[in-house]
């Protein structure tokens, strides 16, 4: 755990509001903090599916991969807990996405962004008040139905490459505060993973097939 203690107070101040929206959606959620030799970043995966990261260009004086409970990193954080957090590193089940060999494929503005996530809320509600959804369970497998939605398709100016992006992926860049007004996301893609990135984090999904094209 001695990496942690390396984190400065410039780390500090930008991995805390990334924890701090993912501790919001699950209080029992981990978080992996890793360092190489020329960037610190924090991993968390969200309870729909995805995982997010925020990373800085910066160092942290040594090198280090640590998962721990991000509420607890949270509050070692804010100093509300004078113990460092527990490493968890064997509760870490989610696989990761790829360092190096990303391609990318399309900006997209952050008003469509929005327009699409706030269009997929809009029927989310709507369909569950036309079936007069009342159970807890039937709402939750209506949503994971429409997060799972495909609403956004990228094409490479080269129009070689194309993938699609869902409900899901969007919703978790803007619910993470990741999109500023009159900022965009760049969708990249790396193998079996899609990265969409916006200014202050980036959030990833492992597509279901390759080779996707919807227009």
């Amino acid at each position: 755990m001695s990496g942690l203690r390396a984190l400065t107070s410039e780390h500090l101040d930008e991995l805390a509001p990334v924890l701090r929206r993912a501790v919001a959606l699950d209080p029992a959620g981990l978080a992996r903090v890793r360092a190489t030799e020329h960037q610190v970043s924090a991993l968390v995966r969200l309870p729909f599916g995805v995982l997010v990261s925020r990373t800085l260009a910066a160092t942290a004086g040594q090198t280090f991969d640590v998962t721990v409970r991000a509420s607890e990193l949270l509050a070692w954080l804010d100093g509300a807990g004078s113990a460092m957090p527990t490493p968890r590193d064997a509760e870490w089940r989610a696989s990761l996405p790829p360092a190096r060999g990303w391609q990318r494929i399309d900006t997209v503005p952050d008003d469509v962004v929005r327009g699409l996530v706030r269009a997929g809320a809009q029927a989310l509600t709507r369909a569950a008040d036309n079936a007069g959804v009342a159970g807890a369970q039937q709402r939750s497998e209506m949503s994971d139905a429409l997060l799972d939605s495909v609403v956004l398709t990228v094409t490479a100016a080269s129009g070689e490459s194309s993938t699609v992006v869902t409900l899901r992926t969007l919703s978790a860049v803007t619910r993470m505060g990741f999109l500023p007004r009159g900022s965009h996301i760049a969708v990249d893609v790396a193998g079996r993973w899609t990265r969409v990135a916006a200014e202050y984090g980036s959030v990833y999904a492992e597509r279901a097939g390759l080779g996707l094209t919807l227009r």
